[in-house]
């Protein structure tokens, strides 16, 4: 009896001795995955800013815009902003947690404005807290996830500079007002078992120097967290918590540079070329040149740091003002225009006679190719003594092929005109290049279909405005394509530049081929192989050049009616002239009328076969018999 007493004895000390070791371990501590009362985890969520088009998450590796946070490994939120406001006032931030941090009910400097920090360019801004407005409020007008879970610490006044990389984020040291805090707890392995959580009965001595010891270390979201096999303690997983965005480069160095050299091509005139003054092509060069560097300085320095931005940017000026000075200085040497001069004269004597004689019928000229003829006079006309002898060999030969296709573009056989009402275009085609009975389908593609949305993408940006054709040829039902070269005639929208306007053929990804084209009168020609899915694009045209689009349709209209008119009084004149020549002897008509009284009316013959009705006429009679015959024999059965 006695040593089961004692056994029993030890079992109990054993006992209390765990129940008091378990207790010192989880009585300070948040442990993952628990919600007892007023025990929910604590997370900052991360850092807004607030600009003209409204509040952002500053970027991140967090999805942060719903209840939870996650970890995604995809960055989102805003990457770059500039230094200042387009107002030049400064840009509010906001922190944001997901619990109400813990604040000194005294004199309400809360501990959430103490742990939080910010970097610029790697450094620590020391004074970085002197910015964060406390207390912490309550999110709902700021938060954009639209969840309303967060509170806010409101950040004012923080001057950013230009070409800056700025990083935010939080300390460990911040706590809630359920007491959890950000320092990870251990227990006596050295096991991660949760939060350290500050009760109303304190810290353990080891917990407190834990948190004294670890508060101003940077916090690093706990994407994971799993139970060890053993079941003491956790396997935490955790990635780094900083929120950043980068101000663009001041590029005030080079928009000088570049602004001196705009200012000196703008005072050059083509009478400085014919003088010889300046080298036209050391201008075109210069041209060319300020345009390229310009574009580096939008797509690429801008977004470098100010150190890197200004290295760029001295080399670019170097390379601008060595071209500006060559382009200032270097004096053209005369060419010989002699040939030029000659193959100009014969270009201009063949279009002058061609474009009087522009159409589909045998003799005439075709329009994209006098068109193309016009382009390449007035190309040629420009040039004088002072152009590159290079340049006036390239344009002999030039004119030389203009004048070739013209003459090749003589009609030599009949022609086929298609004719879309709705869309105003025409195709034509040789007329042994399609069956008889062809027929033209357009179809325009709305903006709001895919196809119309994989071929935008493909566009310039000086490209606001396109219209996406769908052309076929159909014999039947059955969709077919010509044999020989078909022109089109495209007319260009009032909505769309003519000047600048440009034509291609779509692939089945949206991918866009430029096309040589012709313009004239507000119509693109160009010719095609086959038909398929066309788009003409272009910027979008003024108010100036809408008006005079619709005054050149409308002269083209005024100018087609006449000419239609003028068929249609010579087709009468000559009806006219043939009734004349016909001699009619009254008696005859008399005769013939009475002869055709039993005749079917123009109706009829569009709608039925007279020899239809003929036989139906029989058959009736035919009834007609059988059923008197089978009244007169009821009769007589009758009378019986």
């Amino acid at each position: 009896m006695r040593k089961l007493y004692r056994i029993t004895g030890i079992l109990l000390v054993m006992l209390m001795l765990w129940a008091s070791a378990a207790a010192a371990v989880n009585a300070d501590v948040w442990e993952f995955g628990t919600e007892g009362k007023g025990q929910k985890p604590f997370t900052p969520r991360g850092y807004l800013v607030e600009t003209e088009k409204g509040v952002h998450w500053l970027s991140s590796t967090y999805d942060n815009s719903g209840f939870y946070i996650r970890y995604t490994g995809v960055r989102n939120g805003v990457d770059y902003l500039d230094a200042k406001k387009s107002d030049g006032s400064n840009y509010t931030f906001y922190a944001m947690t997901d619990r109400n941090p813990w604040t000194d009910k005294k004199d309400w400097i809360g501990y959430g404005q103490k742990y939080m920090f910010a970097y610029k360019n790697g450094a620590r801004i020391s004074n970085f807290t002197n910015y964060v407005k406390t207390p912490a409020t309550r999110g709902d007008k700021v938060d954009p996830s639209g969840q309303g879970t967060c509170y806010v610490f409101k950040i004012e006044g923080l001057e950013l500079e230009p070409g800056c990389l700025y990083e935010f984020g939080f300390l460990r040291g911040m706590q809630a007002n359920n007491g959890i805090t950000l320092v990870l707890a251990e227990d006596e392995e050295g096991n991660t078992v949760g939060y350290i959580q500050q009760t109303d009965e304190g810290l353990t001595a080891e917990e407190k120097a834990k948190y004294n010891a670890e508060k101003n270390r940077e916090f690093e979201f706990i994407s994971s967290w799993y139970k060890k096999d053993d079941g003491k303690g956790y396997k935490v997983n955790t990635v780094p918590m900083r929120f950043k965005v980068q101000t663009y480069a001041d590029l005030s160095n080079w928009e000088n540079a570049a602004d001196k050299a705009q200012a000196w091509l703008d005072t050059v005139t083509e009478k400085d070329f014919k003088e010889g003054k300046y080298k036209r092509s050391n201008v075109e060069q210069l041209r060319i040149l300020l345009i390229s560097l310009n574009k580096k300085a939008k797509d690429e320095v801008r977004f470098k740091l100010q150190p890197a931005a200004n290295s760029s940017m001295k080399s670019m000026i170097n390379e601008l003002n060595a071209m500006l000075q060559k382009a200032q200085s270097d004096k053209p040497e005369p060419a010989d225009t002699k040939s030029l001069e000659a193959k100009l004269k014969e270009a201009k004597d063949l279009y002058a006679k061609a474009s009087v004689n522009i159409g589909i019928d045998i003799g005439q000229y075709g329009q994209i190719e006098v068109e193309n003829l016009r382009e390449e006079i007035d190309r040629a006309s420009k040039m004088d003594r002072f152009y590159p002898q290079n340049e006036i060999n390239n344009e002999v030969e030039a004119l030389d092929n203009a004048i070739r296709e013209v003459l090749a573009s003589k009609v030599m056989e009949e022609m086929l005109r298609f004719y879309d009402k709705v869309t105003g275009i025409y195709v034509v085609a040789p007329i042994d290049s399609l069956p008889e009975d062809t027929k033209l389908f357009v179809r325009i593609m709305g903006k709001e279909t895919g196809e119309y949305k994989s071929m935008e993408s493909s566009l310039s940006e000086k490209e606001t405005e396109a219209v996406y054709y769908k052309m076929q040829f159909y014999e039947g039902d059955r969709n077919i394509q010509p044999t020989k070269s078909v022109e089109v005639q495209m007319p260009v929208p009032d909505s769309i530049s003519e000047k600048g306007s440009l034509v291609y053929s779509v692939n089945s990804k949206g991918k866009l081929t430029k096309l040589k084209s012709a313009k004239a009168n507000g119509m693109h020609f160009f010719k095609t192989g086959k038909l398929s899915a066309f788009v003409l694009a272009g910027s979008t045209a003024s108010e100036k050049e809408k008006a005079e689009a619709r005054g050149e349709r409308m002269r083209n209209l005024l100018a087609q009616k006449e000419k239609e008119q003028a068929e249609n009084k010579e087709s009468r004149l000559e009806k006219e002239k043939k009734k004349k020549e016909e001699f009619k002897d009254p008696l005859n008509k008399i005769l013939k009328r009475n002869a055709n009284m039993a005749t079917f009316s123009n109706d009829v013959r569009k709608e039925s076969n007279p020899t239809i009705l003929i036989f139906a006429a029989g058959l009736l009679a035919v009834i007609g018999v059988f059923a008197a015959l089978k009244g007169i024999m009821d009769m007589r059965r009758a009378k019986r």
